[in-house]
């Protein structure tokens, strides 16, 4: 698959999905699913690592705002299939347990809620994270290097 697809489909994927969830968390909290410390909470232990995404997502795009068909590298099925579908299952899951506590049907309480958000941060974004790195920080650092360059020479010690 070509980079700038698969870039664009995870890049969707994670932007419109976190914010998402974000709305969500809003809406079940004026729906009566959270109590206003509670809707707090939860998007406070979510934020940061939505505002990480997305910087890094937005640093690429900017740095590589013009598409060359010819220098685009081409990445391995099995790396799409991992990268669209640990972004998917992420956001499955944390929409998931936002409506499941939202309604009560099997989280006794916030703490519980908060633990398995946690967790799902935990576990999922240290998979996502190594998938965005991979995908937008490492590209970002190519784009940025002038092709050909070569490093200083430092002399010979």
């Amino acid at each position: 698959m070509k980079q700038y697809v698969l870039k664009s489909i995870v890049s969707s994927m994670i932007l419109i999905g976190h914010f998402s969830i974000i709305i969500l968390i809003l809406v079940m909290y004026f729906r009566g699913g959270f109590t206003f410390s509670e809707a707090t909470t939860a998007i406070s232990v979510f934020l940061p690592i939505t505002s990480v995404y997305t910087s890094t997502i937005i640093k690429d795009i900017i740095a590589n705002k013009e598409i060359d068909q010819r220098t685009q590298k081409r990445y391995s099925i099995g790396f799409a299939l991992i990268s669209c579908t640990l972004t998917l299952l992420f956001i499955i899951y944390l929409l998931t347990i936002i409506v499941v506590k939202a309604y009560n049907l099997g989280i006794a309480d916030f703490e519980q809620f908060k633990a398995l958000l946690i967790l799902g941060e935990t576990v999922f974004a240290a998979y996502v994270g190594q998938i965005v790195h991979a995908m937008f920080s490492a590209g970002s650092m190519e784009a940025a290097e002038p092709s050909g360059a070569t490093a200083p020479d430092r002399g010979e010690l």
